[in-house]
């Protein structure tokens, strides 16, 4: 849920606005258009989050299912944790797609964004499997570190 929540709010303050925009422009398709546009920032928000948490997911799965030598070597694992990741966030170009009506800029930089997502689950891969506890807002509240 963490690693989905940040695109989820970017995409769904963008939409909000644009919803706003539209509903209170005065132009002739206002309130149907704004409401175009709220479903597809619903679509966007929702969209993003079920791959935030397929991503977390299908890594964390990876990473549990991975052989010992694998896992216990830091740089092995984290191209492990980046492959997957940058695969399943691939899912996040189909989910922009489908809320932009296919707009080629939004899906670019979704298809741009994937190398982000891999760099950074090959970083925190240590702490999805458990091995360290270098970054915090992984873990929850009620687990010390």
């Amino acid at each position: 849920m963490r690693i989905g929540l940040i695109p989820a709010i970017i995409f769904g303050s963008v939409w909000l606005t644009g919803a706003g925009v539209w509903l209170f422009s005065g132009m002739s398709e206002g309130v149907r258009g704004g409401l175009e546009v709220l479903v597809r920032g619903l679509v966007a928000v929702g969209g993003t989050m079920g791959v935030g948490v397929l991503l977390g997911a299908v890594t964390g799965g990876a990473l549990a299912l991975s052989p010992e030598w694998l896992a216990a070597r830091a740089p092995l694992r984290g191209l492990l944790a980046g492959a997957v990741a940058s695969v399943v966030f691939l899912g996040e170009t189909v989910v922009v797609g489908i809320a932009s009506d296919g707009g080629y800029g939004p899906m670019l930089l979704a298809l741009l964004a994937t190398p982000v997502a891999g760099v950074a689950a090959a970083a925190h891969s240590g702490d999805v499997l458990g091995r360290t506890h270098y970054h915090p807002w992984l873990w929850g509240e009620g687990r010390s570190g």
